[in-house]
């Protein structure tokens, strides 16, 4: 349980089951009667408790939601591999979105495979969003347009190839998870603080972790090498995933995990959308300009 500043709600621990499954959620009440209802999904290899310092400069009128994905840190595991596929689990945190949502459309905040999974939710489930704030994720059609004509962009996916590989785990925990380590950058660690703890935690239970792979393993399409032949590359489907949400799109520009290209062409699948940039943030934006993020946030919501 983690607490907020005083002024504030704090910040509580739930379950909820969702198709038999027990899903673990922070939550911090908003301080008005019909407060306006927020929904973080976090990315890999993180947990929802990587939007607190964010969530601590939210305004405290807002009705903040922030699961752990299925299978991540406190959510059960899914039974089968083919519940991790992208259409299964947005299926699932619809789901979830309804039923917290107190029968009105909802904010989404999504960073990393949150996004990934936001993207396509906005697009299938329009009626339970009002608005849609991405945090360095690709659009899935643009993500495979990259992959498709940015060299760049498939030698920065190529880490997804170690991480769907069946023995990962097993890597994973034999080289001290300096993969993940390296990802989230090693500061986070050197400081010994509790979200690198929990973190620790939940990749040393065997279950939570393949539980987090699996979300690679089941990707609907797999990375071409970096120098993949026109005819290889000719072999990708380009996802048509339209969205008529206002979405706002914040990027951090030193992400090593995806290259700008995946932002070209976003006007063609996202009908209202603004891109703010940040020069120095890398991919873990959420957690290194949260002053930043939150900002454009409260702009978001306050305007038109």
């Amino acid at each position: 349980m983690t607490h907020t500043h005083c002024s504030r709600q704090e910040l509580t621990s739930h379950f909820t089951k969702i198709d038999q499954h027990s899903l673990h959620y922070l939550e911090r009440k908003g301080s008005i009667a019909n407060a306006p209802r927020v929904i973080l999904l976090h990315g890999f290899p993180e947990n929802a408790h990587a939007w607190e310092p964010l969530i601590q400069l939210l305004p405290a009128e807002y009705h903040i939601i922030a699961p752990d994905l299925p299978g991540y840190h406190k959510s059960a595991p899914l039974d089968d591999n083919k519940d991790y596929e992208v259409l299964a689990l947005i299926h699932r945190l619809a789901a979830f979105v309804k039923r917290m949502s107190n029968d009105k459309p909802v904010t989404l905040i999504a960073h990393d495979w949150g996004g990934a999974l936001a993207w396509p939710m906005a697009a299938f489930y329009p009626q339970l969003f009002n608005r849609l704030f991405i945090l360095n994720a690709a659009h899935p059609s643009t993500f495979t347009l990259a992959l498709k004509h940015s060299r760049a962009q498939r030698q920065k996916s190529q880490y997804i190839h170690t991480l769907a590989h069946p023995g990962a785990e097993a890597f994973l925990r034999n080289t001290d998870f300096s993969l993940l380590k390296d990802m989230l950058g090693e500061g986070l660690f050197s400081q010994q603080s509790g979200y690198a703890k929990r973190l620790l935690a939940d990749w040393n239970d065997n279950e939570t972790l393949s539980a987090m792979l699996n979300y690679y393993r089941q990707m609907p399409q797999t990375v071409p090498p970096v120098d993949a032949s026109e005819e290889a590359l000719s072999t990708l489907k380009i996802p048509t995933i339209r969205i008529a949400l206002p979405t706002c799109v914040l990027w951090g520009r030193q992400d090593k995990a995806f290259d700008e290209s995946v932002l070209e062409g976003l006007g063609n699948y996202v009908d209202d959308v603004a891109v703010h940039y940040h020069d120095t943030a890398t991919h873990w934006i959420h957690r290194e300009q949260p002053l930043w993020v939150a900002n454009h946030i409260v702009n978001g919501l306050s305007g038109p």
